[in-house]
């Protein structure tokens, strides 16, 4: 499942690269592209060599950043080095230092990234440590090549420590981590029994080296080591922070935490492309607190969670005859309010619509036929019929209408939706939702439901309310 809508907000990937504007622009990335007959541009996730083409082409696009990557070697993928670099970004306009910010980045690999966007990028002062020889010497290979020495240093360290032969007399504010997500080697397997059996495989093809993704004990015992030397530290480094690549993991992490006395901690999701990683920060520094910092997952999820669709049984019977009667009863009731019905699609056990009002035809009945036996003239129109269009948006506080587009639709009902194309572009829309017919558990059952979170749900309600007023006077629901 995608998950880049919840990508940071600054995330300058929320939209996809353009492959095909890429293969145009860069000729080394032209040969990794196929098209099909309809002219789109894909790219093969499973080929080691086109991942490296692309993460190597998005640095230099965007970045200005000329990064070379060996094959043999992790492959960083850029949005989510992104995403983490913005998340510290947050965590550290928490601290005092708004200047000179200097940071520790554990295990920085050959292409040694996150230093190079860092320094770039923002202009921090950088310590990339690494263990592996070859990966160190690639790591100040990338750093000559971009010139950035006076901003990064990389430097070799042995694999008993992890911080503390860093950190002498130098304070720093923030240090990272991209541990080594597996225990042994038999766990990066697709079939691996460490692997839920409800997870989808990989789309991407493995680039690393195994000791770049294996480590004793897997990331917990990495991590738990690495707050027991936060610990020692203490606030010699302001903000401590990690990436957690198994969601599994935090409970026993943030436990470890707590048990270190942190004054503060915060975790983060990484969402980006069909990959979640969690991010986790802590503190010993009691001037400020860490979850303090904006959570933007949070409150996109809360924006974008659709509430379940308002339901209703019309019928204790479950055969196709009796969903078409059903149909057929709904859709003359629509009519009646003058609402626009438009078949979205049609199965054995379900029918959808999109319905469209063009004003408030279903508040007030009552009142309205009452004025209309009396012939209130302020209330009708010169054909003799209630003027809705403004007598609702008196009494029911509804907005203007709007001219119709053409609407983007993710998931309704669980179900994705295209881009709909309206037939009528001149009709002005008033309110528009989606109704389904479902035979489900012996019954007929209609459902109502909003397109948008930014939709009236009220109008909902209302007119699932007149549909049960009106249920008598429908031929074939009685």
């Amino acid at each position: 499942m995608a998950v880049s809508r919840y990508m940071h907000p600054r995330n300058i990937y929320k939209t996809p690269p353009n492959f095909k504007k890429l293969a145009l622009d860069y000729p080394e990335f032209r040969e990794f592209v196929t098209h099909d007959v309809t002219g789109k541009v894909s790219l093969d996730f499973k080929n080691t060599k086109s991942l490296r083409c692309l993460s190597t082409i998005l640095l230099k696009k965007d970045f200005g950043l000329e990064v070379e990557i060996p094959l043999n070697k992790l492959i960083p993928t850029i949005p989510l080095r992104i995403n983490y670099i913005l998340w510290l970004e947050d965590l550290l306009t928490l601290i005092d230092n708004k200047e000179k910010i200097k940071g520790i980045d554990i295990g920085t690999g050959a292409s040694c990234v996150y230093p190079l966007l860092g320094a770039k990028k923002n202009g921090w002062y950088m310590v990339a440590s690494e263990v592996d020889e070859e990966s160190v010497r690639s790591a100040k290979s990338n750093v000559d090549r971009n010139n950035l020495q006076e901003l990064v240093q990389v430097k070799k360290v042995t694999e008993d420590v992890i911080l503390k032969e860093l950190v002498q007399s130098e304070e720093y504010d923030f240090c990272m981590c991209n541990p080594p997500f597996f225990g042994n080697v038999q766990e990066l397997q697709p079939n691996s029994k460490s692997r839920n059996l409800s997870r989808p495989k990989p789309k991407n093809s493995f680039c690393a080296s195994v000791n770049e993704v294996v480590v004793k004990g897997g990331e917990v015992e990495f991590l738990s080591k690495l707050i027991e030397e936060s610990k020692e530290l203490g606030m010699k480094i302001k903000i401590y922070s990690t990436m957690v690549g198994c969601k599994k993991n935090l409970p026993q992490l943030k436990k470890l935490l707590r048990e270190a006395e942190v004054c503060s901690f915060k975790e983060t999701e990484f969402c980006q492309g069909n990959t979640t990683r969690w991010g986790l920060a802590w503190t010993f520094c009691s001037h400020f607190d860490l979850k303090k910092c904006p959570d933007y997952i949070k409150e996109i999820s809360r924006k974008t969670k659709l509430k379940e669709p308002l339901s209703l049984v019309l019928l204790d019977e479950s055969d196709e005859f009796s969903l078409n009667n059903a149909r057929d009863s709904l859709i003359k009731l629509f009519n009646g309010l003058k609402m626009s019905v438009e078949e979205i699609s049609r199965k054995k056990d379900v029918i959808r619509y999109f319905v469209y009002a063009s004003a408030n035809t279903w508040s007030h009945q009552r009142r309205k036929r009452r004025e209309k036996r009396n012939g209130n003239s302020e209330t009708l129109n010169s054909s003799g019929e209630n003027d809705l269009s403004v007598q609702e948006e008196e009494t029911s506080g509804g907005k203007s209408p709007g001219k119709r587009t053409h609407e983007d639709v993710d998931v309704i009902g669980g179900n994705l939706v295209k881009k709909l194309r309206i037939t009528s572009e001149d009709e002005d829309v008033f309110f528009k939702f989606v109704a389904s017919l479902k035979l489900s558990e012996n019954k007929v059952v209609l459902e109502l439901d909003c397109i948008s979170n930014d939709s009236n749900r009220e109008y909902l309600h209302q007119i699932l309310q007149y549909i049960k007023n009106n249920l008598k006077v429908l031929d074939s629901i009685e």
